[in-house]
């Protein structure tokens, strides 16, 4: 009896001794039970977890919407025209200058521009205005392709001293290039629509310029070789007549 007494009392002191390591065992299936327990713990659902996430949620959209960049960019520009009139009609092209403005704002991918010249040494004033469609580049400071679509008001002083006016649809198409993140090439074709003026007959025409800039921040300095050529047929003649203006457009614009 004395050692079934001993062998009971033996098992229990081995039971006590290695009941710690049972706590965190299960021996029924060798797994550690605590562990299982603490994984399905880490992908537990709560209320108060989705509310502190939506929060997180709304802070960040609100730290982003004030930190994004504005999706409207402006320009101004100003230019300085120095060039020569050629009438093709046997006599000496002649020297000139003018000046021109233009501004332009675009909302993301689309834009609009305007653009003034009053031209007082041969009696003229050009209004354009242009609707822009981006179709490559993210700004109106980064390489990008711009097609363009607009009106030309053309006032004038006839030949007999009154004053006309004629309207031209035209269409452009302009590259700018970035050579390196301040200096790059700038080009533009722009052909106007045929049209009939009382005074001028059937007038067609086009645009073609190219140039190089530079970037000071949001400055730019440009200078441009540009030629614009028109022909028009009056309707008391069948010979046509060219007018070619060439020369150099520089000047500067402000981006904001």
């Amino acid at each position: 009896m004395s050692r079934i007494s001993s062998l009971l009392l033996s098992c229990i002191i081995l039971f006590l001794a290695s009941a710690p390591a049972l706590a965190k065992t299960d021996w029924l299936t060798g797994y550690d039970f605590t562990q299982r327990a603490a994984d399905r713990e880490k992908g537990r659902w709560s209320l108060s977890d989705w509310l502190a996430i939506k929060d997180r949620s709304r802070m960040m959209d609100m730290w982003l919407s004030s930190n994004a960049p504005s999706p409207f960019e402006f320009m101004l520009g100003a230019s300085y025209l120095s060039y020569k009139t050629d009438l093709h009609d046997g006599s000496d092209p002649t020297s000139h200058t003018s000046f021109a403005g233009e501004v332009s704002a675009y909302a993301q991918l689309v834009g609009l521009t305007g653009e003034y010249e009053h031209n007082s040494a041969e009696n003229f004033t050009n209004t354009t205005g242009l609707f822009n469609l981006r179709v490559f580049g993210n700004s109106i400071q980064n390489s990008s392709l711009v097609l363009s679509y607009g009106l030309r008001t053309h006032e004038f002083i006839t030949t007999t001293g009154t004053s006309d006016r004629m309207v031209q649809q035209l269409a452009q198409v302009e590259l700018q290039l970035y050579f390196t993140k301040y200096f790059g090439f700038d080009g533009k074709y722009r052909y106007f629509l045929p049209t009939t003026d009382d005074n001028l007959g059937d007038v067609k025409g086009d645009y073609s310029e190219a140039g190089l800039f530079i970037d000071f921040k949001a400055l730019r300095v440009f200078g441009a070789w540009y030629k614009e050529n028109q022909k028009n047929t009056p309707a008391s003649s069948t010979t046509e007549s060219t007018t070619d203006r060439t020369g150099i457009r520089s000047g500067i614009k402000i981006f904001f």
